[in-house]
């Protein structure tokens, strides 16, 4: 752990992100959102989900904040990390991504 540690603090994206999970497997959000967003600013596509991930489900911080989700997770997916897309997806149909994506349902005639 001393080396995972060592290793993001001089700037290793990876460390920061398994930092970050390694706190979250310990119950630590607040510590593992921390870790994410490190990693997140650095470039790491990963932690750019993981970092969405923590305003999506309400772990680590206040309140969920699903706008903020959904900025991370198109971050994610415009680096190329297809989970995120996933995610976004699923924020817009479910109307939380932004307030005016929010449709009403309609039906689909084929």
């Amino acid at each position: 752990m001393a080396l995972l540690k060592k290793a993001a603090w001089q700037g290793h994206a990876y460390a920061m992100l398994a930092l970050g999970q390694t706190r979250a497997m310990r119950n630590d959000h607040e510590q593992a959102v921390e870790w994410y967003a490190k990693g997140a600013e650095a470039g790491l596509p990963r932690a750019m989900f993981a970092y969405g991930c923590s305003p999506d489900k309400g772990e680590g911080v206040a309140a969920p904040d699903y706008p903020a989700a959904a900025d991370w997770y198109r971050r994610a997916a415009d680096a190329g990390y297809g989970a995120a897309a996933v995610n976004l997806s699923h924020l817009y149909l479910d109307g939380r991504g932004r307030a005016w994506l929010k449709m009403p349902a309609t039906p689909c005639f084929i």
